[in-house]
């Protein structure tokens, strides 16, 4: 693969995805080679993730339910690692589908070393390989949690296939759970070793799944109704929902943080029925615009606030 054909988006690119946004500290830019059209929002994509050291059981599962998922549009997004990662890649293509892999290293670095030729031929089947570190950066024990938030992040869900207790796997799932995502726990044996990070997400609260359909359901569900919320709100036009928010007469409380759905938003008591852009935010709330953009960018993913053009922003309460 020539390193030629790598792409660099920034933070401020179009490209960039909306869903990395989220993170406090978001990668400023993405070294990408392969097809970028797989990072749109409208494509569903869930993360599989798990153990290098998988049992037969947990090689099964990963390619049955990334073969499955894929023959139903959804792309699968994995670490290029070797066990579950590499076989939920594989598990993809083998449905003629795309798979998109995040490295913890350059691209000049792919590591593992014995995974260069699944790198090359997820690019050449139409896949996507992203990371955030320069062309030449090394592997670490660090990087491996940076290159975990980002294949959280930009999933609808996480199916978790094995893991032992000292699995990283625990540290995606954890991510996961910050941001509010469904995580779908494949059951192993009580006794089985590589079981243990699935069957203790079950106990705590992660969806059990026995076939694809159940992760698929969940995924459709959380979609429709994020969907019809949005589609019922933009049906009226700008000048509509303007007179909406006045007859509500919504006081402006004077407090510097206000909790949405138990999160606190320093930013989110400051915006009302009247527009407001960036620049008047740091002057309300002496907040840089690093952290204002942050947590504008939660409270439009949460549906809480409305961007208009010229970047002003609106609640929506």
């Amino acid at each position: 693969m020539k390193l030629v054909d790598r792409k660099i988006i920034y933070f401020e690119d179009k490209e960039y995805p909306l869903e990395l946004k989220r993170l406090k500290q978001p990668p400023q830019q993405l070294y990408v080679i392969g097809n970028t059209e797989l990072l749109k929002g409208e494509n569903t994509k869930i993360a599989i993730v798990g153990t290098r050291k998988n049992t037969e059981y947990g090689k099964y599962m990963a390619l049955n339910f990334s073969k499955k998922l894929s023959a139903n549009g959804i792309i699968v997004i994995s670490g290029l690692a070797k066990g579950i990662d590499s076989y939920s890649h594989i598990g993809a293509m083998v449905e003629k589908s795309k798979t998109i892999a995040v490295l913890p290293c350059g691209l000049e670095n792919i590591y593992p070393k014995e995974n260069q030729n699944l790198y090359k031929i997820i690019v050449e089947n139409g896949g996507l390989v992203i990371t955030e570190y320069a062309d030449r950066v090394e592997a670490d024990s660090y990087k491996f949690t940076e290159r975990n938030r980002i294949v959280a992040t930009l999933s609808k869900g996480v199916l978790v296939v094995e893991g032992d207790y000292r699995s990283g796997t625990r540290n995606t799932a954890k991510i996961a759970a910050e941001l509010n995502l469904p995580i779908f726990c494949i059951p192993s044996n009580l006794d089985s070793k590589k079981g243990y990070v699935p069957n203790l997400l079950i106990k705590k609260g992660g969806y059990m799944v026995t076939s694809e359909n159940d992760i698929i359901d969940k995924i459709k569900n959380r979609v429709k109704q994020r969907r019809e919320v949005k589609m019922r709100f933009e049906d009226d036009i700008e000048e509509q929902f303007y007179n909406k928010f006045r007859e509500m007469n919504v006081e402006k409380k004077n407090v510097i943080e206000q909790k949405v759905d138990g999160v606190e938003y320093r930013v989110y008591s400051f915006i009302n029925d009247k527009p407001i852009d960036i620049d008047e935010l740091v002057k309300c709330t002496n907040m840089d615009v690093q952290e204002i953009n942050y947590e504008i960018t939660m409270l439009t993913l949460e549906e809480r606030v409305v961007e208009l053009p010229g970047r002003k922003y609106i609640a929506r309460r």
